[in-house]
């Protein structure tokens, strides 16, 4: 640890959670939930289909239900990680590292949450109500959907912070910025699920769940990368600025 609190190993610990969420929620939706999660039903589907699909699977959804839950504490030490290495870009003013804070925090709540309501309607399929087991479940896609308005304001607030970091060492290059764009449009397109029953528009459908599912789990792989790249890069300018005052002490104490 360096004497400003830098520490590179806790930091990279925390950049790599990212890539571990980027594994833990497809294989939780995919492998242990038996495709329930990535392949959505149709939100036209009746109720009693969809208790038909909790019966079959109840276990293994309530299994993939408590990795939802706990793989968002991976997702907030990820999100995290990429704040602390643009807070000093904004010294005593950090108002865009306050709002990825702010969003962190609502994301956090929205990635438990998807759990939380997938798994309430894995609690009691076929002893409730057909209509009550249909509404968690619809709570839960509205969850993974519906949502994006904080994990928008977080790419948007990185790509405003790097667009406007002209120090000599940004911890993210500038297309990255651009790529936080492109990923918010996605966020925000999702929410076109309520309009849309069937349809690509739809839960089930291309636009809505696929293109910004894939957009969403790329961004993350990408910037978990970028993070440990600007966490050792950082963490070399240190050593060099660090042997730079030594050789400085050491002419000094010989003249």
């Amino acid at each position: 640890m360096r004497a400003d609190g830098f520490n590179p190993k806790v930091l990279k610990f925390c950049a790599y959670t990212g890539l571990a969420f980027a594994f833990f929620w497809p294989f939780a939706a995919t492998v242990v939930a038996n495709f329930q999660y990535i392949l959505p039903p149709s939100a036209a589907d009746p109720a009693v289909r969809v208790v038909a699909e909790y019966l079959a699977n109840t276990t293994r959804i309530r299994i993939a239900t408590v990795i939802f839950i706990f793989s968002s504490i991976l997702y907030t030490t990820w999100s995290v990680s990429i704040i602390q290495m643009v807070r000093r870009r904004e010294r005593q003013w950090p108002i865009l590292f306050n709002i990825m804070m702010i969003a962190v925090a609502c994301e956090g709540v929205v990635v438990m949450f998807i759990g939380f309501f997938f798994g309430a309607a894995a609690w009691r399929p076929g002893e409730t109500s057909p209509a009550v087991t249909q509404a968690f479940n619809d709570l839960g896609w509205l969850g993974v959907l519906f949502t994006g308005a904080p994990f928008a304001l977080f790419q948007l607030a990185l790509a405003a912070t790097t667009l406007m970091d002209n120090s000599a060492r940004p911890p993210f290059p500038r297309w990255s910025a651009y790529l936080n764009i492109f990923a918010s449009f996605f966020m925000c397109e999702a929410s076109l699920l309520l309009f849309f029953k069937t349809g690509p528009f739809s839960q089930d459908g291309a636009l809505v769940f696929y293109v910004p599912m894939i957009v969403f789990f790329v961004w993350i792989i990408t910037f978990s990368i970028l993070t440990v790249r600007a966490i050792n890069a950082e963490a070399m300018a240190g050593e060099s600025a660090g042997e730079s005052s030594d050789q400085m002490v050491s002419v000094a104490r010989s003249s």
